[in-house]
């Protein structure tokens, strides 16, 4: 991997991933909007004592839905992790989940077919994928719009969808299906802003349940499979499927806490978000939420575990390192 560039560096995910290109010796350009705040990418490598290596990034300034500014930056040969997305299941912000997810996907894929890019390493989400529930999905479940599907599981895989037109077209490259990403330093996430709700202990759990999987897990693969020069193929990413009652009794084992004991169904949590945008529209709660609690899906990791004879971080020790902070 000569020339690493690697989109959405800023993120929770790229953060991650840069932190371990730069423990490995590159020096990656990451793309990151104008407005990013770095903070948080700083963090990880100052919680990890090693800020002198935050150095070795080459930060560019630049968006996938224009990206003249950053063409320059694209040579023969490099190799791309597009980490960049919009995870939103707000109505009012459809239009930047589309233009993120798909159109700059596709605008990137056409770049690197023109620049003749030596690999494009595409990270996809398992919302991309079709699942039934209490049944397990593995990387022969496409998409299908059978069931309702949020804008942005349409969006994913639309961009997937390119990620694939791109391969056709002559791209190397692969696609990764993480699940729901977790770990130490994520604040931004579903899962990130319900964690200080949970630390504050809960006798209640929603019915559903779905995979997690740890990010440094995440960015380890990505990297093996690049070194790898993997070529034409998908992965789930997922460490345990969890019903969300297992989860919340790691945290309540982890914080001492309350055990819950009690199922929430769908009408509660429905009444619950109605009443507090009343009380504040302005916070982050909103109705397609209920999707993501109510379903029960679960996924399948032996492809990805059997080509890198891979161990997944657990999800115990995950949640201990992120209570830990």
């Amino acid at each position: 991997m000569k020339n690493i560039i690697v989109t959405g560096g800023s993120g929770f995910l790229g953060g991650h991933l840069l932190y371990k290109l730069t423990g490995e010796g590159y020096k990656p350009i990451a793309i990151k909007r104008k407005s990013s705040n770095l903070n948080n990418v700083k963090k990880i490598f100052y919680q990890n004592n090693q800020t002198n290596l935050f150095h070795n990034i080459n930060w560019v300034d630049g968006s996938l839905e224009d990206l003249s500014r950053i063409e320059k930056n694209f040579k023969k040969g490099s190799t791309i992790f597009h980490c960049a997305g919009f995870v939103s299941f707000k109505k009012n912000e459809k239009n930047i989940i589309y233009e993120t997810n798909y159109i700059g996907t596709k605008n990137l894929i056409n770049l690197c077919l023109k620049k003749s890019i030596s690999s494009f390493c595409h990270v996809s989400s398992i919302a991309a994928l079709s699942n039934i529930d209490n049944k397990i999905t593995n990387e022969t479940n496409w998409f299908t719009f059978s069931n309702k599907k949020s804008d942005y599981a349409i969006s994913k895989y639309l961009g997937e969808m390119e990620a694939w037109r791109g391969f056709s077209e002559g791209l190397q490259g692969f696609i990764i299906n993480p699940s729901l990403i977790i770990g130490p330093g994520d604040k931004n996430s579903l899962f990130g802003r319900i964690v200080p709700k949970i630390k504050k202990n809960t006798i209640f759990y929603p019915q559903g349940g779905t995979g997690f999987v740890d990010v440094r897990d995440v960015a380890n693969i990505l990297i093996q499979l690049a070194k790898n020069n993997v070529n034409h193929q998908r992965y789930i990413i997922n460490s345990e499927n969890l019903s969300f009652k297992e989860l919340l009794f790691l945290f309540a084992k982890h914080t001492n806490g309350t055990v819950p004991k009690f199922k929430i169904y769908n009408n509660i949590i429905r009444l619950f978000i109605i009443i507090n945008k009343l009380i504040n529209p302005y916070n982050k709660l909103n109705l397609n939420m209920i999707d993501f609690f109510k379903s029960n899906s679960k996924y399948c990791n032996q492809k990805i575990k059997s080509e890198l004879n891979y161990k997944f971080i657990t999800i115990k020790k995950s949640i201990e390192e992120i209570l830990s902070i």
